[in-house]
């Protein structure tokens, strides 16, 4: 039986009825539902390598109740600000990758779309098709949240739309990388973020407890999963119940779960790669 965080947004564990969930076929439209994130090989590269940004102060999971409970209170987390719209709708609809694999480059695209909201910036709709295809020059291939952290770093992230300066809605086509869209790019970049850069962009990571401390901390964390070959954005360590955690994350599918939302939880909330935003140029 598929249960719900808040009676709403499922939650995605090892129950049977909710990984159909997390493997659709198709999208809220009936189109092909797409993924991307090339699975990392354990036996090549062992988890053991995965190493901790070093400067980051955990919050110690003793302390995730009363943080929790300090968030539902004062209406303050990702998910509260997120879901800020008239009636509790979502401030913006979840960016959709239409059948592409270029997930790896939605989950980096969320995360900035979401800072900019906690950072009370304009809301602006960007659009990760320009950050992928100029870096897969057009291809439609798979990545890691590492890499199009990496180049939003550089770069920054592309406008949704069709005038100067923007990329039209999931193109691929590289005419659009003009002197005009680096300029408009450059107001959407990562100023600031947690990731491991000893490591290559397809090996970086935060463990469990870096990754609630960035989310408890209103920070976006880009999160790769290998068993569903899949990049989403984390936006908030959530408690399903007394004792039992979770991660809400933000999918880029059309028309999945709540407003994108779902809970990924137990060995299901595990990534296999992680990066955080911390701060957005403004």
């Amino acid at each position: 039986m598929l249960s719900y965080y808040k009676g709403s947004i499922p939650i995605i564990n090892d129950d049977p009825q909710s990984l159909s969930l997390a493997f659709p076929a198709r999208d809220g439209d009936g189109h092909s539902i797409g993924r991307g994130y090339v699975p990392r090989d354990y036996s090549v590269y062992p988890e053991a390598m995965f190493d901790s940004p070093s400067q980051m102060q955990l919050i110690p999971e003793s302390e995730w109740d009363a943080r929790y409970d300090e968030q539902e209170a004062q209406q303050s987390s990702l998910e509260h600000i997120f879901l800020s719209g008239p009636g509790g709708q979502p401030r913006f609809v979840n960016l959709d990758q239409n059948g592409h694999g270029y997930c790896w480059a939605y989950s980096t695209g969320h995360s900035i779309m979401i800072k900019r909201l906690a950072m009370n910036l304009p809301l602006v709709r960007l659009n990760p098709h320009a950050a992928a295809a100029i870096i897969k020059r057009g291809a439609d291939e798979g990545g890691w949240c590492g890499l199009s952290g990496q180049f939003a770093r550089e770069n920054g992230y592309a406008e949704e739309g069709t005038g100067p300066g923007q990329w039209p809605l999931h193109s691929r086509n590289l005419q659009y990388d003009t002197p005009a869209l680096r300029a408009s790019m450059a107001k959407y970049k990562i100023v600031e973020n947690w990731v491991d850069l000893t490591r290559q962009v397809y090996d970086q990571n935060l463990t469990q407890q870096q990754l609630a401390t960035q989310l408890f901390l209103n920070n976006p964390c880009p999160v790769d999963f290998n068993w569903q070959s899949h990049s989403l954005c984390a936006i908030r360590k959530v408690r399903v119940e007394r004792g039992s955690w979770g991660t809400l994350i933000l999918n880029s599918w059309k028309g999945w779960g709540r407003f994108g939302l779902a809970v990924y939880q137990g060995s299901k909330g595990i990534p296999d790669g992680a990066i955080c935003t911390r701060t957005v140029a403004a």
